[in-house]
């Protein structure tokens, strides 16, 4: 599914959140197959992968992973993430519902420097496992993700399986195929290039 990547076209990915939502789990789970056991904040680090579109083509991804934001802080520092990312991750954890109205936040600093760019975003509820511990009700979340024309994702960074699909669904709506047009005859003996696309 994600391997680390070799030299080329890479496309930019920012993943950003609250602080301990999982993250950098979440990156180290689905292209290393690891979860790590430290937990030390992150500043910044980038990661770049190999990750299978739905086509079965392999995409080059760089991942941003941002600090760890809190309410309050300002999240000026993203916009200059914000402003070159081709695809967006939003991390909240399913056992904080601060780090679910974080989101909100980021979100909207997002949509007022975006341009009229169209950027692939999703959410990711992280911490699946910890259901006895859920402070985000899933239709809540569902709601807001509706609202916002986002896709939202409940994951386990202890489960790498729950990332596989999310991951694929962002390197698809990034790269999606190209579109193949047509030269259709207009009268006899004349052509006339007419581009359409093909279903």
């Amino acid at each position: 599914m994600l391997r680390s990547s070799v030299p080329g076209k890479t496309s930019k990915v920012l993943i950003c959140g609250y602080r301990s939502s999982g993250k950098t789990s979440i990156l180290e789970q689905v292209i290393y197959g690891n979860f790590p056991c430290y937990a030390y904040p992150t500043i910044e680090d980038i990661y770049c992968a190999l990750v299978n579109t739905d086509r079965g083509v392999k995409e080059k991804l760089r991942f941003y992973d941002t600090a760890g934001t809190v309410p309050g802080q300002s999240t000026d520092f993203l916009k200059t993430y914000m402003t070159y990312a081709e695809g967006v991750i939003l991390v909240y954890a399913i056992n904080s519902r601060e780090s679910f109205s974080l989101l909100d936040q980021v979100k909207k600093d997002y949509d007022k420097i975006k341009e009229k760019k169209e950027v692939p975003i999703i959410v990711l509820g992280n911490k699946m496992d910890l259901q006895n511990e859920r402070q985000v009700d899933t239709g809540l979340a569902q709601a807001w993700a509706q609202k916002e024309k986002v896709k939202l994702y409940e994951v386990s960074a202890l489960d790498r399986r729950t990332l596989i699909e999310p991951f694929v669904y962002l390197a698809s709506k990034m790269n999606p195929p190209p579109t193949h047009f047509r030269i259709t005859m207009v009268k006899e003996h004349q052509w006339l290039a007419v581009l359409s696309p093909i279903d």
